[in-house]
């Protein structure tokens, strides 16, 4: 945890010299003493495993590293600010002044304890997770309450938990602090050491290339490099993308209310095909399926509320036979197992099943002209905060997944 390793109050005090220029002025401004600042100085210099201040005679000014960890940390102090504004209210929107003295009040633990506490079932739960008792988590949690000057707990069930506020707060600062995680991987990259973690989100495209054309270069050049992947639906992986969670989110694009805060960039468009296996009773004719035929069939679709799924209700919408879906999944693993062991077939995008097809495990059923024209297609990008910004590894990696735009699965 961030807060057995550094203290906020430090990193203000190293904001504060990079402002001024001088120990001296930092340490009026900040009402400590100037030993004091040479101690928090140190520790930070420790903990960063770099040389963040040139001192001169006529004052300090920072150095190349220096200068990467003060941009993160002004990015952090903006996001812990603005979230802290947002919640108190449109009064203390107009006194910045405010905020930043109650920001002076609270550290890295009580911030944790919160966001620990937000992604807990229970105040017990929490407490095994940061290490402590729920006891001192209580506590710790009620000087934030305290500090802050607004309720930000409830007592529920389990014991005490963050009321809606709390959690939004949570949440916003959990991003806030991936600021340091993003400054520990730059100061790395400044000595050549290309050690960061990227964080990726995948939709059900994973049996796509398009990770997998991405990640093996980029892995080639920096083998020191460390990918996580995670998967699972829409709705998941874009909370886990709004709490800093990930770093970004692959896969079909959504559009409307789901983008508050996020923004999207196009990769491809993906166009969707009628799936059954080799034998499948309208592959082994030389005629193309017309619609009533395809709605005469066994379907496996998708997961109501998904792009694809809403291209294939929009497919069969007008026609004079429902189609029967009997199964309905988002797991591709599950829809491919399915299809090849029966007759029936899904609606799923090229890309897909790219090495299936390739392969000769599956295959796309051809289909009338009226088909082809209502299957449509899926924009395939990536999703990101709005606010985020990417390391130089993160960047590299983002330039990967660009240079797949015209290179074609199938």
């Amino acid at each position: 945890m961030i807060a057995n390793r550094l203290n906020l109050r430090h990193l203000r005090v190293f904001m504060q010299v990079c402002e001024t220029g001088s120990l001296n002025r930092a340490a009026a401004e900040l009402n400590v003493s100037q030993p004091s600042v040479t101690v928090a100085l140190a520790g930070i210099e420790a903990h960063f495993g770099a040389k963040l201040l040139n001192r001169y005679a006529a004052g300090s000014q920072p150095t190349t590293a220096g200068e990467v960890l003060l941009a993160r940390l002004r990015r952090m102090d903006s996001q812990l600010n603005a979230a802290l504004s947002h919640v108190l209210g449109a009064s203390s929107q107009r006194e910045p002044a405010v905020i930043s003295k109650i920001l002076a009040r609270i550290s890295f633990r009580q911030i944790e304890a919160l966001i620990t506490l937000s992604s807990s079932s229970s105040i017990t739960e929490a407490a095994l997770s940061s290490g402590g008792s729920p006891a001192a988590l209580h506590r710790i949690l009620h000087e934030l309450q305290a500090n802050i000057g607004k309720t930000v707990l409830v007592r529920g069930p389990n014991g005490v938990a963050p009321n809606a506020i709390g959690h939004k707060l949570a949440m916003h600062w959990r991003v806030a602090l991936t600021e340091l995680e993003q400054a520990d991987d730059e100061l790395r990259e400044l000595e050549g050491r290309m050690e960061g973690r990227i964080k990726i989100a995948s939709l059900p495209l994973a049996r796509t290339l398009l990770l997998a054309r991405a990640i093996n270069p980029l892995l080639a050049t920096y083998p020191a490099a460390r990918i996580e992947i995670a998967d699972g639906s829409y709705e998941l992986l874009s909370r886990q993308l709004r709490i800093g969670a990930s770093d970004i989110l692959i896969g079909a694009l959504r559009s409307g209310s789901d983008l508050v805060g996020l923004k999207t960039e196009a990769l491809f468009d993906d166009p969707y095909a009628i799936v059954g296996r080799p034998g499948h009773p309208l592959l082994a004719r030389s005629a193309t399926a017309s619609l009533d035929e395809l709605a005469q069939q066994e379907w496996v679709a998708q997961s109501p509320g998904t792009p694809i799924r809403s291209a294939f209700d929009a497919l069969f919408e007008k026609c004079s036979i429902s189609p029967r879906a009997s199964i309905e999944t988002s797991s591709l693993v599950l829809t491919r197992a399915i299809i090849l062991e029966s007759d029936r077939l899904s609606m799923l995008s090229r890309r897909q099943i790219a090495i299936e097809e390739r392969e000769g495990l599956l295959k796309c059923v051809p289909v009338a002209d009226e088909v082809r024209h209502r299957l449509g297609t899926r924009t395939i990008g990536i999703t990101m905060r709005e606010n985020w910004l990417p390391s130089g590894l993160q960047s590299r990696f983002l330039e990967q997944l660009r240079s797949q735009r015209n290179l074609p699965d199938f």
